[in-house]
């Protein structure tokens, strides 16, 4: 056409570059510029070959490791996600085919057979799930948690090996529990406790046998049972761990690595932190692993801030079984946490800034669970009726034990086979075992074992529950007339002395008139509903970090809207025969006696007096109990109206 025409474009396009110069005319070319132009491009190209080269060799590597992965993979098929059981809370859970192993013994197993709140359902009657699922609950969590940190720091060098002995730690933090979880520990405790003031009665001195094998019972846990089963797990799966990669060698010792998650030294750690040479003194306290992943610990049981996923499971577990609508988001933690090394060297797991209020939520969470529900006072009522059933029963319960050293079974009571650690008889205590007894020895031909189990039918099944005399929250600095410099009030020194105390304050007070109650129908128990880590506040030990992976500390230990003790005193009277309520309310005076004594004591302490008055305080004698002062001491009997008004229509009839 003709607008197509060249010269028709050009005197389109002309009024467009009008005024424009034309360019300058090309200088001409030099064989100096020649040849720096050469060179130029000699180094473009050597420059593109050296990146070619480097990216040939960074696919190769990553190819050659990709390759071994899969290599591994195919020579350990027992670390595949085949086991995927269906967990109520958490959902359809992803598990290594290894701990379907684990799961599939005699051992694992028996903890269908443990519930894991105990007599917490028989207040809350929904609370029946037992250790079993807890613990593969928390084998999840553990192994969600160490693959998120391989896949986003591979800096630090996590291995398949690191990755099972956490998820199997985890999975068999659980095993030594026994019968009725941790108020077996109280039973076994409360033992102890007994044959030392029989023997403190018969007088003399404890010979060091004596005061050893008594100290055994005053100390036991279910920690120590644990592992005692999972060395027994080694030496049953012996083949398929080490098909999967369980070992030891210069990178560290798996099967110590795995005892030593879930039976940590805390006391040591702790005592090494505080001194600031943790670092030096690890090799001397862990064999597991070396110290540039000391941050393995804190997973399972962490011994530095207590914040695990065990406890992240049992808060969201114990919460839905038990009806209670609230709980911490685990997930998005579990997904925001980096490993960081600390100024003194010894990596730690920190969470990121943003998630510091969501923590403390977490940990007024774990205090209130215990509040309201393990530690409220109709379980402890239970409880202590319980405790008293297993006194009993205890030598009516007889399982047969692994052979001694002439061959023949041993025979042992419950609390022996505790204490001992026997594997073959500790394996028959639970909760089946023992209810079954009882439900039995309703018919039995023994009429001590028939007793027991009348009085399990009438105090647990018929709820026929001791009285509560006295629920006492301890006062803290500032509360109730207490002076802020007195410092937190201790604990009494024992249960038995808060007992004997206050029998000698109604004894005392007593009429001719008045009931006689015996000290053996009273009952005591200390309850510390805190954060986990008794007056210390865990998220202080917490290091943080913020968007540029910087360390900081976030809370100080003075934070002030940290509660992280609450202590109690539940008092009770288990009379034989019907209360009466004027007996209840002299028990009830007598206790309110008895604390507002101790307040005294502990407002007149020479400890927190100033020096002047030291000599003065300690001299004096204690004065009476302030009037002005109330405390926060909660009871069952009805007040004195109520009384008059009963004893009123009593005389009209």
């Amino acid at each position: 056409r003709p607008s197509h025409h060249p010269d028709a474009c050009i005197a389109m396009v002309a009024p467009a570059t009008a005024g424009i110069e034309a360019p300058a005319a090309k200088r001409p070319r030099t064989e100096q510029s020649d040849e720096d132009e050469l060179r130029a491009r000699l180094a473009r190209l050597e420059e593109l070959e050296t990146l070619e080269a480097s990216f040939e060799a960074r696919l190769e590597a990553a190819v050659a490791e990709r390759l071994q992965y899969q290599a591994d993979t195919a020579q350990h098929p027992l670390l595949r996600e085949s086991f995927t059981p269906n967990d109520p809370v958490h959902g359809v859970v992803h598990l290594p085919g290894i701990c379907k192993h684990v799961v599939d013994t005699p051992v694992f197993q028996r903890m269908r057979s443990i519930k894991q709140l105990a007599m917490t359902s028989r207040a809350y009657p929904g609370a029946t799930h037992d250790r079993f699922f807890h613990s593969i609950g928390t084998a999840f969590l553990a192994y969600d948690t160490i693959k998120g940190l391989q896949q986003r720091q591979p800096e630090r060098q996590v291995t398949n090996r690191d990755v099972l002995c956490v998820t199997l730690a985890a999975l068999c933090h659980d095993l030594g529990h026994p019968a009725y979880s941790h108020m077996f520990e109280t039973f076994v405790r409360s033992l102890g406790r007994e044959r030392r003031c029989l023997a403190k009665a018969r007088g003399g001195q404890l010979s060091a046998q004596e005061d050893a094998d008594i100290s055994r019972y005053e100390t036991w846990n279910h920690e120590q049972a644990s592992v005692m089963f999972i060395k027994l797990l080694f030496e049953e799966l012996a083949e398929p761990l080490a098909e999967a990669g369980l070992t030891v060698d210069s990178q560290g010792d798996d099967f110590a690595c795995i005892c030593e998650m879930v039976e940590p030294p805390k006391h040591r750690l702790n005592e090494f932190m505080k001194q600031g040479t943790l670092k030096q003194h690890w090799k001397d306290v862990i064999r597991g692993r070396p110290v540039e992943k000391a941050w393995l610990y804190e997973i399972v049981s962490n011994w530095r801030s207590g914040l695990d996923v065990d406890k992240f499971d049992y808060f969201r577990r114990d919460a839905y079984y038990l009806g209670i609508q609230r709980q911490f988001d685990h997930g998005r933690y579990l997904k925001g946490v980096r490993v960081i090394d600390t100024p003194s060297g010894v990596p730690t797991i920190s969470p990121p800034e943003k998630d510091r209020d969501r923590l403390r939520e977490m940990l007024e969470l774990r205090k209130s669970l215990h509040n309201s529900a393990y530690q409220c006072r109709t379980v402890k009522k239970i409880e202590c009726h319980m405790i008293d059933i297993l006194r009993q029963l205890d030598r009516h319960i007889v399982v047969t034990g692994k052979p001694d050293s002439d061959g023949k079974p041993r025979k042992l009571c419950m609390s022996e086979a505790a204490v001992e650690l026997d594997p073959v008889a500790y394996m028959k205590i639970t909760d089946a075992v023992i209810e079954c007894t009882l439900t039995l020895g309703v018919d039995s031909d023994d009429a001590s074992l028939r007793q027991v189990a009348l009085e399990y039918r009438r105090r647990i099944l018929q709820r026929k529950l001791m009285r509560l005399v006295a629920d006492w929250d301890l006062p803290r600095p500032g509360e109730e007339g207490i002076d802020v410099s007195a410092g937190p009030m201790p604990r009494p020194e024992s249960e038995e002395a808060v007992i004997a105390a206050v029998h000698a304050n109604y004894t005392a007070k007593a009429s001719s008139s008045s009931r006689h109650v015996d000290v053996s129908e009273l009952r005591c128990s200390f309850v510390a509903c805190s954060y986990g880590m008794g007056a210390e506040d865990p998220i202080t030990r917490v290091l943080f970090h913020n968007s540029k992976n910087e360390a900081m500390h976030l809370f100080k230990p003075s934070d002030s809207e940290a509660r992280p003790l609450r202590q109690k005193i539940f008092f009770f009277w288990n009379p034989p025969t019907a209360a009466d309520e004027s007996t209840l309310q002299s028990l009830t005076d007598a206790f309110k006696s008895w604390a507002n004594q101790q307040v005294d004591i502990h407002c007149k302490s020479p400890i927190f007096a100033p020096p002047g008055e030291a000599a003065r305080v300690a001299s004096s004698p204690a004065k009476p109990a302030r009037r002005t002062r109330s405390l926060k001491i909660q009871h069952s009997c009805p007040t004195d109206d109520a009384i008059f008004g009963a004893a009123l229509r009593r005389s009209e009839e």
